[in-house]
């Protein structure tokens, strides 16, 4: 998020945290492109993400941390109900002078409803809005609800997935940041073995920065290593840029299912 004239790397923060997360209910770590899966009534999914972000900008970079604890319910067999914490350290900004900080950020509540299975594709939609709870003033939170819609498919087959997601994400905001935010990605999932998987996945979001026209583009890698069928380990490495920033991140999670 930005302050009213400033040119920091705070507008691709707000990029990375609501456009590219939206909500903060992150799609199966490392991916930023959601899936059509669900938990099954009645079962839970506990995620908890790590991202280690390098921004480079004109002034020099800045660091940021931002690790989000997701807990998913299975309301129905196609239907989840998640729930999404986000902490951030933000580090100093050489561009403004500030001296970093850290805490909560927006709490975001998310429904996600499986509508359409046939054979090997699905369909979903997945809806849902943040609440302030993150300081705005230290540039922890948008400072007003946000709310999204977005229309996810998957195309399964033996070793492969294909999954497609396309949305747009209602940034309100107290910073004078973009509001209408477009998202559009499509990821790729590769079995190498039973319990490992290779993904990669690209996209573009408008950029929340009012003062540039160029969007914000991503692209990621990962692997996903599943040691038994309820718990996963995820590592990734994700790039991504506008016309005057470029952000490099190391990912990691663990998820656990029951």
């Amino acid at each position: 998020m930005s302050l009213p004239g400033s040119h920091s790397s705070l507008p691709l923060l707000a990029a990375l945290l609501w456009a590219l997360s939206p909500l903060a209910a992150r799609a199966a770590h490392p991916l930023i492109t959601e899936d059509t899966g669900t938990q099954g009534r009645g079962h839970f999914q506990a995620e908890l993400t790590n991202e280690q972000f390098t921004i480079q900008e004109d002034a020099g970079k800045q660091k940021l941390a931002l690790t989000t604890l997701t807990l998913t319910y299975g309301a129905a067999d196609s239907v989840d109900i998640l729930i999404s914490v986000p902490y951030l350290k933000l580090g100093a900004s050489a561009s403004n002078g500030t001296s970093g900080t850290q805490g909560t950020g927006d709490l975001g509540l998310d429904v996600k409803w499986r509508f359409y299975e046939e054979d090997k594709l699905s369909v979903a939609i997945k809806s849902g809005f943040t609440i302030p709870t993150g300081d705005n003033v230290l540039n922890l939170g948008a400072g007003r609800y946000t709310w999204s819609a977005y229309v996810v498919s998957s195309y399964a087959l033996e070793r492969w997935a294909f999954h497609l997601h396309l949305g747009y994400l209602h940034f309100s905001n107290t910073q004078y940041d973009r509001v209408n935010i477009w998202h559009a990605s499509v990821a790729a999932e590769r079995k190498l073995t039973d319990d490992l998987k290779f993904v990669i996945d690209t996209g573009v979001d408008t950029n929340t920065d009012t003062a540039s026209k160029n969007n914000l583009v991503f692209l990621l890698a990962g692997l996903v290593y599943s040691p038994r069928p309820n718990i996963d380990l995820d590592v990734g490495y994700k790039i991504e840029s506008t016309d005057t920033l470029r952000a490099n991140a190391l990912l990691s999670g663990l998820t656990l299912r029951w």
